[in-house]
């Protein structure tokens, strides 16, 4: 299927990674069909792209590969609403922003992006947890990694 979107001009994806967000996203209730868009430019960093509102497109990455400590519990009410059955099915994306300077990225680790990668179901949770923060200077983090001292994540 081809998608036209704002920032990528028509992108053609297969009908069956179509990811199903049933409340949407906070902000965002009314898209409900987003689609995971990658190239190695951009890499690790990929972007959540609307089906329903071309011009809406969220840089998103894998927390993991900057916070490798990064956990947290899912609620059971999430894990029944996503139809969840086992942690290998869950795929984990957090919000970027990329300000006109780079260096200045933040990621948000306090409302990780929840994928079943097993029915393409998604949501975003809000963690109770007041150890993560909306907005985390990635830098930090990347200078903090395999370091001594205070854990950011």
């Amino acid at each position: 299927m081809m998608i036209p979107t704002a920032h990528f001009g028509e992108v053609e994806i297969d009908d069956k990674k179509i990811l199903t967000f049933d409340k949407g996203l906070p902000g965002l209730e009314e898209d409900k069909r987003f689609a995971l868009l990658s190239n190695e430019d951009s890499r690790p960093i990929s972007w959540l792209q609307s089906l329903d509102h071309r011009e809406i497109s969220l840089p998103v990455m894998d927390p993991f590969l900057i916070c490798p400590d990064y956990s947290f519990d899912i609620s059971q009410n999430d894990v029944e609403a996503l139809a969840i059955e086992e942690i290998k099915d869950v795929y984990v994306l957090s919000i970027l922003v990329i300000p006109k300077s780079v260096n200045a990225m933040t990621i948000n680790l306090s409302a990780p992006i929840i994928i079943n990668v097993r029915n393409s179901k998604g949501g975003q949770i809000i963690l109770d947890d007041r150890k993560y923060r909306v907005r985390v200077p990635v830098s930090d983090l990347l200078e903090k990694s395999g370091k001594d001292g205070i854990e950011l994540c």
